[in-house]
């Protein structure tokens, strides 16, 4: 017989909730053992209740600092939905790639602080970069391409009058190992907004994770900056653990935030350092919070923009909560050739530093941009899900002094469509579409799903790293990739879309919901250990 339980307090389920924050990944049903994605009692193989799991806790120093925010005052970019376009008067979709993952991890840490799905902020939520967080089962590259390419469609699961289509493209991934090793520079804020217990001291003990994968071959430097910036490691071997720890757990959080001094001084070493034929890259962490030097997205753009040209890659980690500023951290990420992560427990370093070292570290394509061609005749209408803020003019495609996004060894990344056909009714069209003088009986068709009719061309254009000359690949979508049982790739997908929708309130979400977002994976056989898992649980507490 199951024991009885009581409902916690509110300040104990509080307590609990912050945890999944400061001591794991672990959403908030799996930390009170309510129940697991089956509905079982959440007891363990030996029967026993599963217990809450501790805050994440540091003996390292917190002083006050008079420089720590108070309050919430957390920014983000925002996200305006372009909406359905029509493939008869703009056939093309261009944008650039992107493989960052912050907006997922972040989503996750707000609901582990028992943030409800009304409270989160719309424009947190970029749902490519949840797309982007999770692996799949994609086609490996063939015949000498840098990238394999998976595409299904099948019915929208929140609009019965539209179809659904989802890509993936997947590089080979390599262990982290390089004869010209990698020109490192951590670049760490230590002002006093990152004296928190999930910023600065998780930061440090995230880096024992990283420290693990480096070896002799590797030059690590790293630069502090607070009011002031800081050379605290020069030039040291990958190999010399024990001084790049030391250096790291020596840190301490205090004064204002001079980005621009940090930023200046890390280029700097970069330079100096530089790897002919290897990989030179800075690599960011801080909440973002810049308040010193130049601190606006304009002013950041126009600074990682101009040293794109060295060579020197730009990748970013986010870190803690209350006064961080996504939209300064994603701009340097953006348009300083980098990605962008968030961390929010020491399972996510883990990923970051150790499984995903070298996609994250180790570039493999530079500027990939990706057109997609619709067939007016098949497609009346499309909107693309996701990647508002990596849209591109259509000349921007074949124009290679624009830029667009790196990608790792290693990396996939997602894209989606809702899509509609030429024969779908005419009252359940778009406004944007229904506005359009309808085809004549001339023009009229019925769309079948017969094997050799494409419905569009994606192409995609991408330099290999190191190159300056540009390879251009074209791929035919279409009835081929039609289907009535889509796969568990494609259903995963579409949940985190829809989940995706809610959060942001798009209003083109139709019927969707968290609750029909949560159904699509009901027959998934998910292991309990797969992040997959982990973004079931976070549906079901949501």
């Amino acid at each position: 017989m199951q024991p009885s339980r009581k409902p916690l307090p509110c300040c104990l389920l509080s307590f609990v909730l912050a945890a999944a924050l400061l001591g794991g990944c672990s959403t908030p049903d799996t930390l009170l053992g309510l129940s697991d994605s089956n509905g079982s009692s959440g007891e363990t193989a030996s029967g026993k209740l599963s217990m809450p799991a501790q805050p994440y806790s540091s003996d390292r120093p917190m002083p006050f600092d008079p420089y720590r925010p108070e309050g919430n005052t957390e920014e983000y970019s925002a996200i305006d939905e372009p909406g359905f376009y029509s493939a008869k008067t703009n056939p093309l979709s261009t944008f650039s790639a992107d493989v960052d993952t912050a907006s997922y991890c972040n989503l996750r840490r707000m609901v582990a602080e028992g943030m409800r799905a009304a409270d989160i902020p719309n424009d947190a939520i970029r749902i490519e970069e949840m797309l982007n967080y999770f692996e799949y089962d994609y086609g490996k590259p063939q015949d000498g391409d840098l990238f394999g390419v998976t595409a299904q469609i099948s019915e929208c699961p929140w609009n019965d009058d539209t179809k659904l289509l989802v890509m993936g493209f997947a590089t080979d991934p390599v262990e982290y190992e390089s004869e010209d090793g990698a020109n490192l520079v951590f670049l760490i804020d230590t002002s006093g907004s990152m004296s928190s217990p999930d910023k600065l001291p998780l930061l440090q003990d995230s880096f024992a994770r990283l420290t693990e994968s480096l070896t002799e071959n590797d030059t690590v430097s790293i630069v502090t900056y607070s009011g002031t910036e800081r050379v605290v490691l020069e030039g040291v071997s990958g190999a010399d653990k024990r001084a790049i720890t030391r250096a790291v757990d020596s840190l301490v959080a205090d004064g204002s935030t001079n980005g621009e001094a940090g930023l200046e001084q890390a280029y700097r070493i970069a330079e100096k350092y530089r790897r002919e034929g290897g990989v030179n890259r800075i690599v960011m962490a801080s909440d973002g919070d810049l308040n010193v030097g130049i601190s606006s997205e304009s002013e950041l753009h126009a600074y990682v923009s101009e040293k794109r040209s060295t060579g020197v890659y730009l990748s970013v980690l986010g870190f803690g909560s209350g006064n961080y500023k996504d939209n300064k951290m994603e701009t340097l990420a953006n348009h300083g050739n980098g990605t962008y992560h968030y961390i929010d427990c020491i399972e996510e370093a883990e990923k970051v530093f150790g499984s995903d070292l070298a996609a994250n570290i180790i570039p493999l394509a530079d500027d990939v941009k990706l057109q997609i061609e619709f067939d007016p005749a098949i497609v009346r209408g499309y909107r693309l899900i996701g990647y508002e803020n990596r849209a591109l003019a259509d000349d921007d495609f074949t124009d290679d002094a624009v830029d667009a996004a790196e990608i790792g060894t290693g990396h996939q990344f997602t894209i989606a469509y809702e899509l509609v056909l030429f024969d779908s009714p005419p009252e359940s069209l778009p406004p944007s579409l229904a506005r359009e003088e309808g085809p004549s009986e001339d023009e009229g068709r019925i769309v079948e799903c017969i094997d050799d009719e494409t419905w569009l061309v994606c192409s995609m254009r991408y330099k290999t790293a190191g190159s300056q000359e540009s390879v251009e690949r074209s791929y035919d979508i279409g009835s081929a990739s039609c289907t009535a049982q889509p796969s568990d790739d494609w259903l995963f997908a579409a949940a985190v879309i829809e989940c995706g929708m809610v959060l942001r309130d798009s209003k083109y979400a139709g019927t969707a919901s968290l609750r029909d977002a949560k159904a699509l994976l009901d027959d998934l056989a998910l292991a309990r250990n797969d992040p997959k898992a982990d973004f079931e649980r976070l549906l079901q507490t949501l």
